[in-house]
């Protein structure tokens, strides 16, 4: 899928790009007509026609109770005219699985390819360089199921833009992305009961919890860790990180073995009372 879209610009050259027979594609119902319909199959440069006896495994009386012009669907070829450069379809013999699968990967790569798009004329505008991202970010771009996906990955590991040889614009290009995508939030919150029998308690509290901060930070590499009194003795451990494996193998081993380090010292009774992750958008 990535490496098709990223081959757009071929269009432009009057070059054609047949899909494989069998191969599942995204297409737009150009015109409907009494046998049939007219395509544009979208990433190649030609056209398709969907026969009327490819359009359901049911007798229909009208093909528009099925498709309407101007939709996107998913079919699949099943024969190739080179000299017309046309493809026959079937949009039967696709599952609706299938169809909310491909549609939903070519929404996402095609959002990402316009991102990038107005990125170049961002630069270009603000720095006044003209650059093709998609040549410049291809490496990093064929590792990923998306564009989009990809351009995910760079907000979460910036030093990507390093091995493209981009981290000159590394500021200007996360700050762009920032504005355009969104990454999912993994909120972590713990209760903490933590009480001491001690003279010196509310001493021995306040640094059991400044040892639970401190390990939890480099756990998790950022400073976006927060820790409140709910009501004594009960403690809120409060942290996030968009990525959720660094939740679920660094900062909740982290919690437990330092709770259960902290609950072998004298005098000291704490224990996780609590525990949630969620994600916020």
């Amino acid at each position: 899928m990535v490496r098709r879209l990223r081959n757009m610009d071929r269009r432009k050259k009057n070059d054609f790009i047949f899909p494989r027979r069998g191969e599942l594609v995204v297409a737009t119902v150009k015109k409907i007509v009494g046998h049939g319909a007219y395509l544009k199959i979208e990433d190649y440069n030609i056209d398709g026609y969907l026969p009327l006896n490819e359009v359901s495994t049911k007798w229909v009386r009208n093909i528009e109770d099925v498709i309407k012009e101007g939709q996107k669907i998913v079919v699949k070829v099943i024969r190739i005219d080179r000299f017309t450069k046309s493809v026959d379809v079937s949009y039967k013999d696709v599952s609706e699985s299938e169809k909310n699968r491909i549609l939903r990967i070519w929404k996402k790569n095609y959002r990402g390819l316009k991102i990038l798009e107005e990125l170049s004329k961002h630069l270009e505008k603000k720095r006044g360089i003209k650059i093709n991202l998609e040549e410049k970010l291809s490496p990093i771009l064929e590792r990923e199921n998306t564009v989009y996906d990809a351009l995910e990955k760079i907000m979460l590991e910036p030093s990507l833009l390093d091995e493209v040889s981009l981290n000159n614009l590394k500021e200007d290009i996360l700050e762009y992305l920032g504005k355009k995508i969104h990454l999912k939030k993994y909120i972590y919150e713990a209760i903490i009961g933590v009480q001491s029998i001690e003279k010196k308690g509310l001493f021995k509290i306040k640094e059991s919890l400044q040892q639970i901060d401190e390990n939890v930070r480099k756990a998790v590499g950022r400073d976006n860790v927060e820790i409140s009194l709910i009501g004594s003795p009960r403690y809120r451990i409060s942290t996030w990180s968009y990525k959720p494996e660094t939740i679920k193998k660094k900062v909740l081993p982290t919690i437990k073995k330092t709770v259960e380090e902290l609950s072998k010292q004298k005098g000291l009774r704490i224990a996780i009372i609590d525990e949630k992750l969620k994600v916020a958008t």
